[in-house]
């Protein structure tokens, strides 16, 4: 299962019977899509199964088997899934103050850094391939050497890592704080002020946050941060008021709303809604794009690959700009 996509599962016996196998899905028990039907014969159990794409993010999908012969139709039971978050990475690489986006390659798990001036590409250069079964979950500075890392996450085993970068050349490793099962490293920023990014967690479940204070990759504290209201995922965290405190950008896939979440350290002082966006162009990353020192939204097309830039004061929309279109391939959101 990915953002965007997922592999549906089930079994079949034809009886003898030539069957007409198909599956249904969709948001709710009405289902209302479904798979290409694929036929099976024979007289023993055997697996069927169909990928389906276009899904959105961090949404729950219903999906049950049908199967059709000379005897009748039979259905399946009803069973549930829920795609990930879709959330990218948008870090300044190449330390000219604006930030960059990383893209992805979903087969070969290689990263590039599109190097942006606001929302125009000017370069562009392969960053760390990442290992099989890790997500690059943040990009911050964790060593203090003035360079960009990045922070990954094992989903499978909780684990975490930080790959020290110097520019996009890997000049070391080491593993940081696990997190418990259950629970995902959204991103890593600075909460404290103390200078060193710290992991924010987030429990899909109950929506719990927590704030891990880390020094490098030694944890030095930890805190409850705001419970998010069901139905809402965290996606970035950025200073929406400029009070020097970052805030929550929350995301409501199934409406399209979203809000800001406005934080003192882990707790909430107040909340405002921001732009509601098209379903089908989430919003995956927060940053100062255009050097304004607001933050702003920065959104992604799946299915064209074609990127926008939201530009906001505070939470408010004042303009808005396309980005760069991603190759074939690419993607700024990946789910190992």
């Amino acid at each position: 299962m990915a953002n965007f996509s997922a592999t549906l599962n089930g079994t079949v016996n034809p009886n003898g019977a030539i069957t007409a196998v198909h599956f249904e899905y969709g948001t709710t028990t009405n289902y209302g899509s479904s798979t290409a039907t694929q036929n099976y014969q024979g007289s023993t159990t055997q697996n069927v199964t169909a990928n389906v794409r276009g899904l959105t993010a961090a949404a729950t999908y219903h999906f049950r088997i049908v199967a059709s012969n000379s005897g009748g139709t039979t259905y399946g039971t009803d069973r549930s899934f829920t795609t990930p978050a879709a959330r990218a990475v948008v870090a300044d690489f190449n330390d000219d103050t604006h930030p960059d986006l990383v893209i992805q390659n979903a087969t070969t798990h290689q990263t590039v850094v599109g190097y942006l001036n606001n929302n125009v590409v000017i370069g562009a250069a392969f960053g760390p391939t990442l290992p099989a079964g890790w997500r690059l979950a943040g990009a911050a500075d964790f060593d203090g050497d003035g360079h960009t890392d990045y922070a990954l996450f094992n989903p499978a085993t909780g684990q975490t890592m930080i790959a020290y970068l110097s520019g996009l050349t890997v000049i070391g490793a080491a593993y940081g704080p696990p997190v418990p099962l259950g629970w995902e490293l959204v991103t890593a920023k600075d909460f404290n002020g103390d200078a060193y990014p710290d992991y924010v967690l987030y429990k899909v479940g109950t929506g719990e946050t927590v704030i891990a204070y880390l020094n490098n990759i030694v944890v030095v504290g930890a805190g409850y941060g705001p419970t998010l209201p069901p139905g809402w995922n965290l996606i970035d965290v950025a200073d929406f008021d400029s009070d020097g405190h970052p805030d929550y950008a929350l995301f409501n896939s199934g409406t399209g709303q979203t809000v800001i979440g406005y934080l003192s350290g882990s707790t909430v002082i107040g909340a405002a809604f921001g732009p509601t966006i098209p379903l089908t162009w989430p919003l995956v990353a927060t940053a100062d794009v255009d050097g304004d020192g607001k933050p702003d939204y920065v959104l992604y097309n799946p299915v064209s690959g074609q990127t926008a830039i939201g530009y906001l004061v505070n939470n408010i929309l004042v303009n808005a700009a396309l980005g760069p279109t991603l190759p074939a391939g690419w993607s700024l959101v990946v789910t190992p």
